[in-house]
């Protein structure tokens, strides 16, 4: 890709930002996830409320199809083989088509331990002591850029020269999206908590036992990051449940705490490797009172909510919208040679409103730089940001803190 956009399509994109509204206008009517966010000409501002208003068409879009999209464990083969959904390449063995759910790892601890710099951190459990478990799926096409560069296999992977280039080796197309999505076994939970959750079933792998089991499984929280031609850095939106901790008011019983005063440790208490058996005793889970949801997403959230009214959707909530940073007319796309760091993206360093899934993220609330593009950047070079794609490819290196 050229380092500037072509004109036809710059021009393109000045007409379309020339007709957008200000403020946005909210609407879930579509199904199709925005092809890109909307900034009227000449906006010089901070555009969370743009941002903020995409990533909410986006989830409403996303959350109807993603389930079908491309799972990892569907790409990247214990053997290094060609991608496929044959028995032999998910842990449990599983016959699934298109849609089904399997959340398991051939090491146990692989689905279940969070991700920090390229490597794995230890586990979150809920309060019903069952392990959170993560999933991340591709689209038609991030799949087929994959498929097409054969990066599955780690000797295809870019090797990135010295010295550093300014773009990517390999951009994705635009339209690519990846999802990280956040489950647990909803075993314990009372009907009242369960009606307030997106709920399926999945074949889940228990962690300590190595036992397959189908079971229901609620959607905790969601990472969506989509390719557009303004950010080619990509748009990174996360959602939670809004029952995950203290914080909303006629929630019948959190997910992630107790409900009492006692506080979130300092650190997870928890080993990701061995595995501890379920049910684990679990503990507190809040939001960092340093860095509270923004309030204009706060404001976007209940326009939204209210939207959702009367569907299960209603019951969650963005935490955070990045995107990166330039001064002057935000209409105008970025450079896809900027980089995605912590000081040219939103919130930006010394962030004050959030910037961690409380699913995903949980114990990495107290510095901006160990924000999801602020870490994906370090993958920006070899493979486009896509951190699951550099860990993943075989042979994998997914290693424990420190051994990436």
């Amino acid at each position: 890709m050229p380092r500037f956009l072509p004109i036809f399509l710059f021009t393109v994109l000045s007409g379309l930002a020339a007709t957008c509204p200000n403020p946005p206008v909210p609407g879930v009517g579509s199904g199709a996830a925005p092809d890109d966010v909307c900034i009227p000409a000449g906006f010089t501002d901070l555009t969370i409320d743009f941002f903020d208003d995409y990533s909410w068409k986006a989830f409403a879009a996303t959350v109807k199809q993603f389930e079908h999209y491309h799972p990892l464990w569907e790409i990247f083969h214990e053997d290094g083989s060609e991608p496929g959904r044959g028995v032999n390449s998910n842990a449990c063995s599983a016959d699934v088509a298109p849609g089904e759910m399997v959340l398991a790892s051939f090491s146990g601890y692989h689905d279940i331990g969070q991700t920090f710099d390229g490597s794995l951190s230890s586990p979150i459990v809920a309060q019903n002591g069952r392990y959170v478990h993560y999933l991340t799926s591709y689209n038609e096409i991030a799949y087929q850029h994959i498929l097409k560069n054969k990066w599955y296999q780690r000797p295809n992977l870019p090797v990135v020269p010295v010295p550093r280039p300014a773009l990517p080796m390999s951009q994705f197309p635009l339209g690519a999206e990846v999802v990280k999505s956040a489950w647990v076994d909803m075993t314990g939970f009372t009907d009242a908590q369960r009606a307030r959750v997106y709920t399926r079933t999945a074949v889940v792998r228990d962690p300590a036992s190595g036992k397959c089991s189908t079971t229901t499984v609620g959607l905790l929280g969601i990472h969506i990051v989509r390719k557009t031609a303004s950010r080619p850095q990509w748009i990174w939106s996360s959602f939670e449940q809004v029952d995950l901790v203290p914080g909303t008011p006629d929630s019948p019983g959190y997910l992630l705490h107790d409900g009492t005063d006692s506080p979130m440790p300092a650190t997870n208490p928890l080993a990701l490797v061995p595995p501890a058996q379920q049910p684990v005793k679990p503990f507190n889970v809040v939001r960092s009172a340093k860095t509270p949801i923004h309030p204009q997403t706060v404001r976007t959230n209940a326009v939204y909510q209210r939207l959702l009214s009367g569907t299960i959707w209603r019951n969650y909530r963005l935490a955070v919208t990045q995107w990166p940073l330039a001064p002057g007319d935000q209409s105008i796309p970025v450079d896809a040679s900027q980089a995605g760091s912590v000081f040219q993206t939103f919130p930006g360093d010394g962030a004050t409103s959030a910037f961690s899934n409380l699913t995903m993220e949980t114990f990495q609330q107290a510095r901006a730089g160990q924000g999801c593009m602020n870490c994906h950047n370090r993958a920006r070079l070899a493979t486009d940001f896509m951190y699951s794609v550099l860990m993943h490819a075989f042979p994998a290196k997914i290693g424990l803190p420190g051994k990436y």
